[in-house]
């Protein structure tokens, strides 16, 4: 069944209302998934009956399992499909415990997934008589953080408020410790990466200052679809878990591919898929039906909504200040606004009401985010749209070109590395800190020799190890603000300098703004109003040295690397068509740090003028296709390819092409890519033959990322250099 606004008209599927659209790309691929069978409501008389019955909730017969597993003091990871009631599983327990003067700590990865589940847990809570529910975090009130402290029985925090807030005043916190019965682990798929890694060992710090105060808590796990939910649960916590996967009723969704509008008889060139998401916005608005349209990053997000101009479609991201994304949600869920473009910020369970499409303008780097996404729509009993624009990118390409495998792959693993060799000794300061540590409590042992022993304790010399500690990011945030001083919002070090850099263009809420001034001492950059018809994009020079290595298949070397980048330029792009009209040249502060690399010597099968153009057509090949094949974001990787590397270690080797992860320390995506190296370069292999372009696009070697511009790139000579490296394999 369809939404109203459409079935009026006598349209039976979505896809007879996109081809009526007037200005519309190609329908690539179109597929209807048959609506999940009803979940089956089970007898449920455990030890939470009592909850529930008061609520007036039935569990289904996957949440009941599930209750039955916490019931048997099992630590659980619940894999439940999107709107499958992975909340009800942790909501009973926990208000349990607070009727029994127990304490629970519920832990989200976001401040607006906190928020929602607060308002929930309150209404229940007061349907039972349970007070005491508080949040706990950067936007709350200090009075309201004292109480929570004095009376709190259910705290709604995150890893950077637990990491930041509670744990460095732990005494503070020491009867709510005691009583500590339930830790929740929300959205658990999002703790990956860096991020993860930060979150495995702020976790662990935890879990060692509970068991301090006497505590004995259970661990209650909610993940979206990924391979490894148990395997990720335990790498996060040290823990071992039960898992318990379920599904529930979804209605009927159509999958669609839209190609971005040909722009020449060929098909070579393709319209914007910026303008292409940004039109179907609009109708989607003009046509009465509420959707959420996915962008991957902030600049597409506001460029999005400012293509549409329509006032029922406006964006949504993160770096928005708490009381704007509220109210954004509020009026997407009341249907004041019918159409929000977001970031991954709404990506996750944000109670925003029935949808009646999402449309994701780029593949969101993994199999998991997309279904994640997708879920968006369709929780009710109305037919769904589900639309995918492939952005002219290595990986949209792939998917374009094979958009089955959107529906049949199985989802990617989560990665998160709490021996990271940066990131550990950094917590492993902050952990003595808080508490003198024994030996056989730290994970990086060889990092012992910074601290201080005494008596067979450890303790750190550090006087603040806490802020040392960036979770999000590199570096100290930045704060954006008007010349009024109003606070826009936030960007990490690094963003600051690729957005922020002295004469860029702001986006924020669709309106532009100009960098007046950008302050390395206050962590201040100033926006002025501005009328620009461009947008900016930085230039990047990297160089990279490696320390040492190791061979992990013939001729593929992984090993600790220090990486150093600088914004040197910017270029201003017209909106719109993104014609280049003036390169600027710029001097920002450079941002170093060490990771990890994978790197290969291509064989000189080449003459020596071609090599330099063929090793970078292929580096950018293979970077966008690596999340294809392991769970990484794309702002998370990056590549350097050297016609000649001027560094003693594996100098005088040739040409060396490499892919690094983008973070301190590395978190696992280099020797990811190393297992799976056959496989990722028979995949650029591919790619590299079947795109129709002639000197190279951006559906195969031209990126975004790239730090020169794109320049010095032969996709010929690439692919000649693909097709003898695929032989040798």
């Amino acid at each position: 069944m369809l939404p109203e606004a459409l079935s009026r008209y006598g349209y039976t599927r979505y896809t007879e209302w996109l081809q009526d659209l007037p200005d519309r790309g190609e329908i690539a691929f179109a597929r209807l998934l048959p609506p999940a069978p009803p979940g089956l409501e089970a007898g449920y008389e455990g030890a939470f009956a009592g909850v529930l019955e008061a609520l007036g909730l039935v569990p289904f017969r996957h949440q009941k399992e599930a209750l039955d597993r916490v019931e048997g003091g099992e630590n659980l990871v619940l894999s439940f499909s999107t709107a499958a009631g992975k909340s009800l599983v942790f909501q009973a327990p926990v208000l349990k415990a607070a009727l029994e003067g127990g304490t629970s700590l519920l832990l989200f990865p976001t401040k607006a997934l906190a928020h929602d589940q607060l308002r929930r847990l309150r209404a229940m809570g007061k349907a039972l008589g349970v007070e005491g529910v508080f949040p706990y975090d950067g936007d709350t009130p200090a009075e309201v953080r004292r109480r929570a402290r004095e009376t709190g029985l259910v705290l709604l925090t995150n890893p950077d408020m637990l990491h930041f807030g509670l744990l460095p005043r732990h005494p503070d916190w020491a009867d709510f410790l005691a009583r500590l019965r339930y830790l929740v682990l929300d959205e658990l798929h999002v703790y990956r990466g860096v991020f993860g890694t930060h979150t495995a060992l702020i976790l662990r710090r935890l879990l060692r200052l509970v068991a301090h105060y006497g505590g004995q808590l259970q661990v209650i796990a909610a993940s979206a679809t990924i391979q490894n939910p148990k395997e990720h649960a335990e790498r996060l916590t040290g823990l071992p878990f039960a898992e318990v996967r379920g599904e529930v009723r979804r209605a009927e969704r159509e999958v669609v591919v839209l190609k971005p509008k040909a722009l020449d008889a060929r098909g070579e060139k393709r319209r914007s898929p910026l303008l292409e998401g940004a039109l179907l916005a609009r109708a989607l608005a003009e046509a009465g039906l509420r959707g959420l349209v996915f962008a991957n990053a902030r600049k597409s997000a506001e460029l999005i909504a400012r293509y549409a101009n329509h006032p029922g479609v406006r964006p949504y991201r993160a770096g928005y200040t708490a009381r704007e994304r509220r109210r954004l949600e509020e009026a997407l869920k009341e249907g004041r606004i019918p159409v929000l473009v977001a970031t991954s910020a709404l990506e996750l369970g944000v109670d925003i009401g029935e949808l009646d499409a999402v449309v994701m303008v780029g593949y969101p780097g993994s199999l998991s985010a997309f279904w994640q996404r997708a879920g968006r729509a369709g929780r009710g009993t109305r037919r769904a749209l589900v639309v995918f624009i492939p952005r002219e990118d290595p990986l949209d390409e792939y998917f374009l070109a094979h958009p089955d495998l959107l529906l049949k792959t199985p989802p990617e693993r989560a990665v998160a590395d709490p021996e990271n060799p940066v990131l550990c000794p950094l917590h492993l300061h902050a952990a003595a800190r808080e508490l003198p540590l024994r030996r056989e409590e730290v994970l990086c042992p060889e990092a012992l020799a910074e601290l201080k022993e005494k008596d067979g304790r450890y303790y750190t010399p550090r006087h603040n190890p806490h802020r040392a500690l960036f979770l999000r990011g590199l570096g100290t945030s930045f704060t954006l603000k008007d010349p009024t001083g109003r606070v826009l919002g936030y960007l990490d070090e690094r963003q600051a300098y690729w957005e922020a850099h002295p004469g860029a263009v702001y986006l924020h809420q669709g309106e532009s703004y100009r960098v007046r001034n950008l302050d390395l001492l206050k962590r201040e950059v100033v926006l002025l109003p501005a009328l620009e018809e461009y947008y900016t994009e930085p230039r990047v020079e990297r160089d990279l040295e490696v320390l040492s290595g190791e061979e992990v298949r013939p001729g593929v070397y992984v090993g600790r690397v220090h990486l150093r980048e600088k914004v040197v330029g910017y270029a201003k792009k017209r909106f719109y068509t993104g014609s280049v009209l003036e390169e600027v040249p710029l001097e920002m502060p450079e941002v170093s740090f060490l990771t990890e690399a994978v790197w290969f010597h291509p064989p000189e099968v080449l003459p020596a003028p071609l090599v330099p153009g063929a090793i970078h057509a292929l580096e950018h090949a293979l970077i966008g296709l690596l999340p294809l094949f392991v769970l990484a974001e794309r702002q998370d990787i990056g590549g350097i390819s050297y016609p000649h590397y001027p560094y003693p270690l594996f100098s005088g080797q040739g040409a060396t092409v490499f892919i690094y992860d983008g973070y301190p320390g590395g978190v696992g995506y280099a020797r990811a890519a190393a297992r799976v190296f056959p496989r990722w370069l028979r995949a650029a292999y591919e790619l590299l033959k079947t795109c129709p372009c002639e000197e190279g696009c951006p559906r195969c070697i031209l990126s975004p990322k790239c730090g020169n511009g794109n320049q010095y790139l032969d996709k010929k000579a690439a692919l000649s250099l693909a097709t003898q490296m695929a032989l040798l394999l």
